[in-house]
């Protein structure tokens, strides 16, 4: 018990103060670099536990997720940025007052990229495209950007550096997107010894193109190989979570991880699973992959993005977890992903007539998607 020094003087009045202590969970040591890092206040998001992150690819779909989800824990997190920062104005919320720092860069230029992760400890790469523009080509944005943003981020000192990649990368793959990114994944590895490779399958939630796309072209979907493609997807914020234990975890150093569904589907399945949720028909159309290429390239050479033959190309890759002992999955960080069946209706649920908006997600006298209990720190992100 203390006397605060602005009580002196005053009999009988004292107010208790407590001496700040720090025990081993505020401390982290890097193995990599040897790097310590001191935590500063109480554990959660008004707090900074001594570890600063840029996220490249901020702005995505998973990458509002990985950031809300580092925020929330007392990450200060950079932001890089392409445009104006108005375009990332819906991050800063995500975590406390000066936590969230915006900063502008171009993927060409080495100086504004070291000025991005000078002063970070962890660097996560989610740049990706799945289509190519005038001023950025697969190469330039898959293996050419990711190679020197694992440069630089080695020679400003980073301990850790996490590459998003996907499942279906290879070499090999019929797809340009694919093997971009398999090639991406070699030179991040020669760049940055220790690198950590997240290979993501599909994945859903409030922004995806699997189910929206589906519940938005309920009228005319199309899809190539009768709809046989192999899906395995897997919710956004399972995989966020799992980036956010890899990035906290010095064990993980070096590792390569497939994030998928235990469970695989076809794309046929997983459009019967929306029309269950919607309660309305998806007329989806068979099309021959070689006439809807050729109608694709037809929108490549428009200024602005609707489709591409690239697209068209990723419809026909099955999503098959590789077999080595050595790749990791959810079960090795103690994630159990989120069920598609028991998620899905939250993310399509508005594309449900008038009539059938309020209805329950089962019918009356349906258990086949009874709802099970969700770990508390496994729940959804929503920012």
């Amino acid at each position: 018990m203390f006397t605060s020094p602005l009580n002196r003087g005053f009999k009988g009045f004292a107010i208790p103060t407590k001496l700040a202590k720090r025990g081993k969970a505020d401390v982290v040591v890097r193995k990599t670099t040897g790097k310590v890092l001191v935590g500063r206040g109480a554990y959660g998001r008004q707090s900074w536990h001594g570890q600063t992150a840029t996220v490249f690819g901020c702005s995505g779909f998973l990458g509002r997720y990985v950031v809300a989800r580092l925020a929330r824990e007392g990450t200060k997190v950079i932001v890089p940025y392409r445009g104006i920062s108005e375009n990332i104005r819906y991050l800063k919320p995500t975590g406390d007052l000066g936590m969230i720092i915006p900063m502008e860069f171009d993927l060409r230029n080495p100086k504004q990229i070291e000025e991005c992760v000078r002063h970070s400890d962890v660097v996560i790469n989610l740049i990706g495209r799945n289509y190519e523009t005038k001023n950025f080509s697969f190469d330039q944005v898959h293996v050419l950007g990711a190679q020197n943003i694992a440069e630089i981020s080695r020679e400003s000192g980073v301990s850790r550096f996490i590459h998003m990649s996907h499942i279906g990368a290879k070499t090999n793959a019929h797809s340009d997107v694919m093997v971009t990114k398999a090639f991406g994944e070699q030179r991040v590895r020669e760049s940055f010894p220790g690198a950590n490779i997240v290979r993501s399958a599909t994945m859903y939630g409030y922004e995806d193109e699997l189910l929206n796309n589906m519940g938005k072209f309920k009228d005319f979907y199309m899809t190539v190989n009768r709809a046989q493609q192999k899906l395995r997807p897997v919710c956004v914020s399972d995989v966020a979570h799992a980036i956010d234990i890899i990035r906290d975890n010095e064990d993980t150093v070096g590792q390569t991880f497939e994030l998928y569904n235990p469970k695989e589907y076809t794309r046929k399945e997983v459009i019967e699973l929306v029309e269950f949720f919607i309660r309305e028909k998806v007329w989806h159309f068979n099309i021959p992959t070689s006439l809807l290429r050729m109608a694709a390239r037809v929108f490549d050479i428009l200024p602005y993005y609707y489709t591409s033959h690239h697209a068209v190309d990723l419809m026909s890759i099955n999503e098959t977890p590789s077999t080595e002992k050595s790749i990791q999955t959810f079960a090795d960080l103690g994630i159990q992903p989120h069920t598609l069946e028991l998620a899905a209706l939250q993310y399509i649920r508005h594309y449900r007539s008038s009539q059938h908006e309020e209805d329950p997600m089962e019918p009356k006298g349906y258990k086949a998607f009874r709802k099970l209990p969700v770990p508390v720190d496994n729940k959804d992100i929503v920012v």
